[in-house]
């Protein structure tokens, strides 16, 4: 394994180190093979592992009838714990995973030991339903989905899935869902408060009306009140439920925050400015630093933005990590890079390609499913050595033999970043793992000029907890809105959920009225709008390109006219609509992030204008894409809420959306003697209706 130690050092880049010691979970005295004998026979190198000790308890409690909350790390064998004990058993068993394109991995996991177990897997979302249908009548593949042993589907499907049976329309998954014996809901972690609320009322719909034998297995790494999601299972089904917690396997891990060159160079010239700076405003924090070559290391970014105050001319420490990930492409493991955006994952990509050539690759979701699936394959053999992504790799993908995860840019959120380095090191042959830090945004920036202390207080966080809330009234509404569907199950409702709708005008009697049709309607997974996507139109002088459609909640708060399209480096310049009129959007124009595209509507040129007489004030030269590359700019949509007095309709309708500009020049502040706080000039511009 390459040490970037030793590699940082070669390119003359200074940088912070912190070591991370090992976890080891505790093992039983089984072996996979012990278990599943056929393992060993297929050649699976896990045949001859010990289990982990919470895949023992977990496989201890499936025997024992109960329901079980496995909470352990990412790394830790969540799928094989309950998998190894449903396969021996004879169990037939759905698999609930987010989305099924961020879960590969687990798939092709279960898809490998079936095959080895005599075992049918049968995986099916919105987009397999259609590509099946096509090859087969409808009822063949009925039949096909009803004998598998295991299905593989998403919350968003089985949520549709359930609306047809409680609707009394045929449904793909009926004859499955009534035999199977075990439900997995993977990574809870996923969803928010929302979500969530749909998956407890789906485990009970499931289990009331259609799968009256079914346990549940609920996997997650961070859910704090396990115990009163224990009981919610326990009372819908009857059974004991055991809260079974683990620990990750994770070898010592080196990180490196990557600070710069010729840092001892700009020490040495900043010295010589202490009287600029002292009247600049800066504090003995940062006085302190040109005396001592360490003090500036720890607040280089703070120190930087007092000088740059002060009129000292000062460039960007340089990372140079594209010299830095050329060498990783001749390393014997996969390193993973993830980046902020599309497009830059994109670039970095092309330019280390011309460097190194197909050792390196790219990996989002505007990648056609079979293209991901070919770069994946190819880098756990080795093929490729660097993987770029903005983030969907961070989540469900296990490719064995990643030893290093380089950052260009934090994310905002310590628990993407958390999950993002749980991608590497799951494998116990790995000793040693690196995490590489190349400060590049303005979150980055922000947090540093706080000091290096700020970003290790950030990666020493504690992991944020997940809540769940079985009494949350969505629960109630979910399942009164499915059961008075039809008239078969109407009677099946309980007063709860029938004054529940009737409270909220649902419904007449024991069936639902015209809005609660239209509320059963818009009861999709992921957000409370029609079944169907927004097209994201992107223009440019060689044509339209049709990108990944956005949601209607993504079209309210994010893609109003004048906001930023930060995966394609576009702005929304204008909306399609019905060819018959109205004021229904269908989709959203994007066009260049330029002054002429922005001159050429009318709304754009007034921001247009407004944005250059502020820059100008502020002494500083027009450049529209450059501020919005440095992360200087951006947008945001200003709603109106109204909120319903209890639980009820809640509306968010998009007001205007408003540009946020913040100077290029910092300035200083000085709160105490020993605290300086750098600040910079900021203005709001609102792009008019």
């Amino acid at each position: 394994m390459i040490d970037t130690e030793q590699v940082l050092r070669e390119l003359g880049l200074e940088y912070y180190k912190r070591v991370s010691e090992p976890s080891r979970p505790r093992r039983a005295n089984v072996r996979f093979a012990d278990v599943l004998p056929e393992l060993a026979g297929a050649g699976f190198e896990i045949a001859e592992k010990r289990l982990y000790y919470h895949q023992f308890r977990t496989m201890a409690a499936l025997s024992q009838g109960k329901n079980v909350i496995l909470r352990s790390g990412t790394g830790s064998g969540k799928t094989e714990a309950w998998f190894v004990y449903a396969a021996k058993a004879g169990l037939r068993a759905l698999a609930v995973y987010p989305t099924l394109a961020l879960s590969n991995d687990q798939v092709r996991r279960l898809r490998a030991y079936s095959e080895a177990l005599g075992k049918k897997v049968v995986i099916v979302d919105a987009p397999r339903k259609s590509e099946l249908s096509g090859r087969q009548d409808y009822a063949r593949l009925r039949g096909e989905v009803a004998s598998a042993d295991f299905v593989v589907t998403n919350p968003a499907f089985l949520l549709n899935e359930l609306k047809r049976m409680y609707s009394a329309k045929a449904s793909l998954l009926r004859g499955f869902l009534e035999k199977m014996d075990l439900m997995v809901i993977d990574d809870l972690d996923f969803y928010g408060p929302r979500s969530l609320a749909i998956l407890l009322a789906m485990i009970s719909l499931l289990r009331e009306s259609i799968a009256p034998a079914v346990r549940f297995v609920v996997t997650t790494a961070m859910l704090k009140n396990a115990d009163e999601l224990a009981s919610y299972l326990t009372e819908v089904t009857g059974l004991e439920t055991e809260v079974i917690d683990g620990d990750a396997f994770s070898p010592t891990n080196h990180t490196f925050v990557v600070l710069g060159r010729d840092l001892r160079r700009l020490w040495e010239r900043l010295r010589t400015e202490r009287e600029r700076l002292v009247q600049a405003g800066a504090g003995a924090d940062v006085l302190s630093a040109l005396d001592d070559y360490d003090a500036l290391r720890r607040n280089l970014y703070k120190v930087i933005e007092v000088a740059r105050a002060a009129g000292i001319e000062v460039d960007e420490p340089v990372h140079s990590y594209l010299d830095v990930l050329e060498r990783y492409a001749n390393d014997d493991g996969l390193t993973l890079v993830f980046t902020r955006s599309i497009s830059r994952a994109e670039e970095i990509a092309r330019l280390l390609r011309e460097r190194v050539g197909d050792r390196v690759a790219s990996h989002h979701h505007l990648l056609s499913k079979s293209l991901r699936e070919e770069i994946e394959e190819k880098a756990r053999k080795g093929e490729v050595k660097v993987l770029i992504s903005p983030r969907t790799l961070a989540q469900g993908i296990d490719i064995g033999t990643v030893i290093r995860t380089v950052h260009i840019g934090l994310p905002e959120s310590l628990r993407e970043f958390l999950q993002k380095e749980g991608r590497k090191g799951r494998r116990e042959g790995i000793e040693r793992t690196e995490t590489v830090i190349f400060p590049s945004s303005s979150w980055d920036y922000n947090l540093l000029r706080r000091g290096l202390d700020a970003l290790i207080s950030w990666l020493q966080l504690p992991r944020e907890r997940v809540m769940v809330n079985p009494a949350n009234k969505y629960v109630t509404l979910v399942k009164g809105l499915l059961k008075l569907s039809s008239p078969v199950t109407a009677k099946q409702a309980s007063k709860e959920e029938l004054e529940l709708l009737e409270e909220l005008g649902l419904r007449e009697g024991l069936r639902l009225n015209d809005a609660g049709k239209k509320a059963l309607l818009k009861m999709n997974f992921y957000e409370f709008a029609p079944p169907f996507g927004i097209k994201r139109i992107r223009r440019t002088r060689d044509g339209e390109q049709y990108l990944e459609e956005i949601s209607h909640v993504d079209l309210v708060e994010k893609f109003q006219i004048g906001c930023i399209d930060y995966t394609s480096d576009g702005i929304v310049t204008g909306f399609s609509r019905p060819s018959s009129g109205g004021k229904v959007v269908t989709g959203v124009i994007v066009e260049d992030l330029t002054e002429s595209t922005l001159r050429r509507y009318e709304p754009l040129q007034y921001v247009l204008e407004e944005y250059t007489s502020t820059v100008r004030k502020w002494g500083q030269q027009p450049n529209v894409v450059g501020d919005y590359r440095a992360g200087l700019l951006h947008s945001e949509v200003l709603c109106v809420v109204k909120p319903p007095e209890r639980f009820g309709r809640y509306y968010k309708i998009p007001n205007r959306a408003i540009w946020i500009l913040q100077g290029r020049r910092p300035r200083v502040v000085r709160l105490r003697e020993d605290l300086t706080v750098v600040t910079r000039e900021t203005k709001t511009i609102v792009v008019p209706a």
